[in-house]
């Protein structure tokens, strides 16, 4: 299951997936082999205000604890995007982290449709995305939603352009 994710769910559920996810999906996902994360980035990571910052969640409803009625928390898909004030200065930027578990499985997909679809509610009009090349899965994902390759200053970087 999907749904549009709040700012209590990072409470909920950010340090569990985060503890879920390898050194390589940590790598992939923060373009460092990050171990924890700074308290500034986790604080940028749940600021989610549906318009500048907005973020999917998908949980595993067949895995529900008391601690987490909706399921188990298995990925997120965000745009992110600088902003003037609490308006979005120029286009979003597009990230998907799934734990390691579910790789394979669709989740991905699942999490980018309704990503997309929430953007287009939005009235987002484009979303560009930074993948490392050696990011293969999320490289063949984002270029089935017809994404444009973008010149990136770092060659170990492709930058995606989504025309929603």
């Amino acid at each position: 299951m999907t749904r549009e994710a709040a700012k209590v769910d990072f409470d909920r559920y950010f340090d569990e997936a985060f503890q879920e996810l390898s050194p390589e999906s940590r790598h992939l996902r923060f373009f460092t082999p990050v171990r924890e994360l700074p308290e500034a980035v986790r604080e940028r990571l749940s600021d989610v205000d549906g318009v500048v910052n907005a973020a999917v969640l998908a949980l595993d409803a067949a895995r529900c604890t008391p601690d987490h009625p909706e399921g188990k928390a298995i990925g997120v898909a965000r745009w992110m995007a600088r902003s003037v004030g609490d308006q979005p200065a120029g286009p979003p930027e597009l990230s998907v982290t799934v734990i390691d578990e579910y790789h394979g499985m669709g989740v991905g997909t699942r999490l980018m449709d309704a990503l997309l679809a929430l953007a287009r509610q939005r009235g987002l009009r484009r979303i560009y995305a930074d993948v490392l090349r050696e990011n293969v899965p999320m490289r063949a994902l984002i270029n089935r939603y017809r994404a444009v390759v973008q010149s990136s200053e770092d060659p170990v970087v492709v930058r995606y352009r989504l025309d929603i």
